[in-house]
């Protein structure tokens, strides 16, 4: 691990470098495949390019953007307790750090522990990752900060290569942003890497208020759709064919309830030929992409439960409308913690 701590640069490259290789290999197939319900989807790695995640830190800030708020006013009120958890020479994988805007309470609580802590953020953009990593080296002395650029798939491998207790940070409701099935599948490989003295903090928005959940999704100054058609322009980027043009696309969100779930659906309004792409649509065609899946704790706890992992302490957020976890601390608007099941 030490070789990685005193990396000469800021951020390791861990394959963020191959992603849009990666893409171009598989792009046609992703988009024309099927999800489980059988519609087109964009996959969430096209929106962490350099543009979405500048985007995303504007989302953010937006007023009836709970999520974000909500998460760093968890941290700053259950912080102590947190930290309580988190023993000396551990090592911190932020899984999408972004702006690292969220993680900020936690690090600057550790940063005044006195404990020996390696943080390591890990994002899609390195530009992002570059100056966010940069921006905690001048203000944390104490904790040693570095950034890693790849996918979450980049960073599970590179962590089966450290030494020592880590923590696997969560704070944007990955782990269960699906249907049940899935979520548990895309849990599994992430236990399996943990060791007895590993944790995990994963925060689940568990907010059954469809309007709130609306209104998070569907700001007036239309910040959220510039997000969304960003991502499919990227797609043009990767693929080196503009089969999506703006024209082409209507743009409207879907509510699902018992559990609230929200995502955004593109209906083509008139033929689209991608060319050499391969990608190809009809009028009337739909590509689904952003889904948000709010969950119940009784169906978070059952995704824990499916695949092992033992709740340690919950936290739920300042505001009431969401939760978060701890050890592996996994969150749902309950601050849980889990162990792996395997002391």
């Amino acid at each position: 691990m030490a070789d990685s701590i005193t990396h000469s640069e800021s951020v390791i490259d861990i394959g963020g470098s191959k992603t849009k290789r990666r893409l171009q290999r598989s792009i046609a197939a992703k988009i024309i495949g099927f999800d489980s319900e059988g519609r087109h989807f964009l996959p969430d790695i096209f929106f962490s390019d350099d543009d979405g995640l500048q985007i995303w830190r504007d989302i953010n800030r937006l007023p009836d953007y709970y999520q974000t708020r909500d998460e760093i006013e968890t941290l700053e009120k259950y912080g102590a307790e947190l930290e309580s958890f988190i023993p000396n020479k551990c090592t911190i994988l932020d899984l999408g750090c972004g702006d690292v805007r969220k993680t900020k309470p936690l690090l600057d609580r550790l940063e005044t522990s006195g404990k020996d802590i390696f943080y390591f953020g890990l994002d899609l953009s390195l530009k992002a990752v570059q100056g966010n990593i940069d921006g905690l080296r001048a203000t944390h002395k104490n904790i040693q900060c570095t950034g890693l650029w790849g996918t979450f798939e980049d960073g599970l491998e590179w962590a089966k290569g450290i030494e020592g207790p880590m923590l696997y940070l969560s704070l944007g409701s990955i782990f269960a942003n699906d249907r049940l099935p899935r979520a548990i599948r895309y849990l599994q490989p992430w236990h399996d890497a943990l060791r007895p003295d590993d944790l995990m903090l994963i925060g689940v928005d568990c907010l059954q208020d469809p309007e709130l959940v609306w209104k998070s999704y569907h700001d007036t100054a239309g910040v959220f759709e510039r997000f969304i058609r960003n991502a499919f322009a990227y797609s043009n980027r990767v693929v080196g064919v503009e089969w999506f043009r703006d024209e082409d696309w209507d743009i409207r969100g879907e509510l699902e309830l018992n559990p609230v779930a929200h995502h955004f659906v593109l209906r083509a309004v008139r033929d689209v030929d991608g060319g050499e792409s391969g990608i190809s649509f009809k009028k009337d065609d739909e590509i689904t992409c952003y889904g948000g899946y709010k969950q119940t704790p009784s169906l978070v706890r059952q995704q824990f439960q499916a695949v092992s992992l033992t709740e340690i302490a919950c936290w739920p957020s300042p505001s009431g409308k969401i939760c978060e976890c701890s050890r592996p601390l996994t969150r749902l608007w309950y601050l849980l913690s889990f162990s792996n099941g395997r002391n």
